[in-house]
């Protein structure tokens, strides 16, 4: 047991954390924010499965279009998603800062409830699907903002790899369900009856549902209280989550290091506004340095292959010899159970232990073997040899693992962790939006770069890009593991070539704070600090 709890916790950050903030509620919250990945994954695999079910074809009248028309109706019912997912990423940041993490994630949920409802009773008109999903979509890009906002904000800095993981499991939990849903309508719901296809659709509803179950009883972000003023509301938000006193130094030093960022940051002029994000990042080297960097790791996230081997899954692998219909949802059901338990290995054994940096470095050419082999399958020996095909399977099967131990956490991970806290909103509010048109553009014209160029084409763009980007991340990116986030600048002091080849700054400058003075205590500095600014204001105006 202790051998694998210590497994969890970055050992250097243990050194000064009570074994208190390890308690069951900050599972319990991280486990349930972790459903607005759910809002994504749920969503994602089932789809090419229910546009292939006959009822579905009938019931909507696809069959009377012509292969082109049929194509490209198919090809916006599976992107529209993720367009809506570019809008909802892009326009959250005015919702984060101004309702709180925590209502903003219910907004979403319902949203989202309420695009399924919409397609789960859509009976002949295929718009009222499409614009189903296009809130389903709205709702899981600005989910995926602010849950992983929420919670890297709520993390003790000792297990945030652990808990930002959670997130990555939920969406890989809710791609492996749906394949297995569609796989079980197959077999045992009739291809005559509606409910084969609205069963699978019935299945998308329960992220939404648990968050807009369970939100309402789940504390604030206190980051987020702080930065609205409310540092007594902030305090109790984080004694709840850490399961500590009010005077227990640990608690009042957390607390101080949270009050004493922000207070600092707001007092910039337009901090938090977008013209301010603009002028730090052309002023603050630091700062530029992580918005570049998390926008690559956004970019290698999707040109990794991942979501476009999730959307296309029974397509492609048709072309690698699984051609019967329940081969194809079954080989489907367990690549997704890989991802989930790959995306599982690096939460529990993984992030603490070994590090982002290792992590996302060996994951990420893990699958850059794989999809290049797929690309050489498919270009050179598909149909002439078989023993290739069968490694091209194999390849697809431990290309999931490299994903779940690489890209999928750590993309999403690194959002969270690594901006200050008046600029995190917005500046993850594009990041992800990135991450959201890159998969757009990839999902939408995965199709059409088949048709031009062949089916080993975009896997051989997969590959390339990815070698780029992995080249990228091995001199840019930093450890982050045990930092709080209020301390992430130092990390990135370097050239951007250098942060990731460097030593970081030790444990003892990165974490030297000064005592840290009781809330009350603080309160009183603040005041003093602006009674000595009036008495100098109004000597200087008397001398004048």
């Amino acid at each position: 047991m202790a051998g694998a709890i210590g497994s969890l916790i970055n050992k250097k950050a243990l050194a000064d954390s009570p074994k208190e903030i390890f308690n069951p509620f900050v599972f319990l919250l991280a486990f349930v924010l972790s459903f607005s990945g759910g809002l994504h994954g749920a969503n994602t695999s089932n789809i090419s499965g229910i546009l292939a079910m006959k009822d579905f074809i009938k019931t909507f009248g696809l069959s009377g279009y012509s292969a082109a028309a049929k194509s490209n109706i198919s090809g916006w019912i599976t992107s529209v998603i993720v367009l809506g997912g570019l809008i909802g990423a892009l326009t959250s940041s005015p919702f984060n800062d101004r309702l709180g993490r925590k209502w903003t994630l219910f907004m979403n949920a319902a949203i989202y409830s309420v695009g399924t409802i919409i397609q789960l009773v859509a009976s002949g008109n295929i718009n009222q699907v499409i614009g189903g999903r296009a809130m389903q979509g709205f709702a899981s890009g600005a989910g995926t903002v602010t849950g992983t906002l929420y919670l890297a904000e709520i993390a003790p800095k000792a297990i945030r790899g652990v808990l930002g993981a959670f997130f990555s499991t939920n969406i890989m939990l809710g791609v492996s369900l749906g394949y297995w849903v569609n796989y079980i309508s197959i077999l045992h719901i009739p291809s005559t009856s509606h409910w084969q296809w609205r069963f699978p659709i019935l299945f998308q509803l329960y992220p939404g549902l648990i968050l807009l179950l369970v939100l309402p009883f789940m504390p604030e972000s206190p980051r987020w209280m702080v930065l609205r003023g409310n540092e007594g509301g902030a305090l109790k938000a984080l004694c709840r989550i850490r399961r500590l006193p009010e005077d227990h130094p640990y608690l009042l030093a957390e607390y101080n290091e949270i009050a004493s960022s922000v207070n600092a940051e707001v007092e910039i002029v337009h901090s938090t506004s977008w013209v301010g994000l603009y002028q730090e990042l052309k002023t603050d080297r630091t700062l530029l340095r992580r918005f570049i960097l998390v926008l690559i790791v956004q970019l290698g996230f999707n040109f990794s292959g991942g979501n476009s081997i999730t959307y296309y899954q029974t397509s492609i692998l048709s072309t690698i010899n699984v051609t019967t219909t329940d081969g194809a949802y079954l080989f489907s059901g367990i690549y997704g159970l890989m991802k989930v338990l790959a995306v599982l290995i690096y939460a529990f054994f993984c992030s603490e232990r070994f590090g982002r940096r290792k992590m996302v470095l060996i994951g990420a050419a893990v699958n850059i073997l794989c999809v290049l082999w797929i690309a050489i399958y498919l270009g050179v020996l598909a149909g002439h040899n078989k023993a290739a095909g069968w490694v091209a399977i194999a390849a697809v099967c431990i290309f999931a693992i490299g994903y779940g131990i690489g890209w999928a956490p750590v993309a999403f991970g690194l959002n969270g962790e690594v901006f200050p806290n008046r600029m995190r909103a917005k500046i993850m509010s594009l990041t992800i939006g990135l991450q959201y048109l890159a998969n757009f553009c990839l999902t939408r014209f995965f199709p059409n770069m088949v048709a031009s160029i062949g089916s080993f084409g975009p896997f051989a763009i997969f590959a390339c890009v990815s070698s780029v980007i992995w080249i990228y991340i091995f001199f840019a990116l930093p450890e982050t593991k045990g930092v709080a986030i209020e301390l992430m600048g130092p990390l990135f002091g370097r050239h951007w070539f250098q942060n990731g080849i460097s030593k970081g700054p030790s444990n003892s400058v990165l974490e030297e704070q000064p005592e840290a003075p009781t809330p009350a205590e603080y309160d009183l500095d603040q005041k003093n600090d602006f009674e000595h600014i009036e008495r100098d204001r109004n000597t200087r105006s008397q001398i004048v």
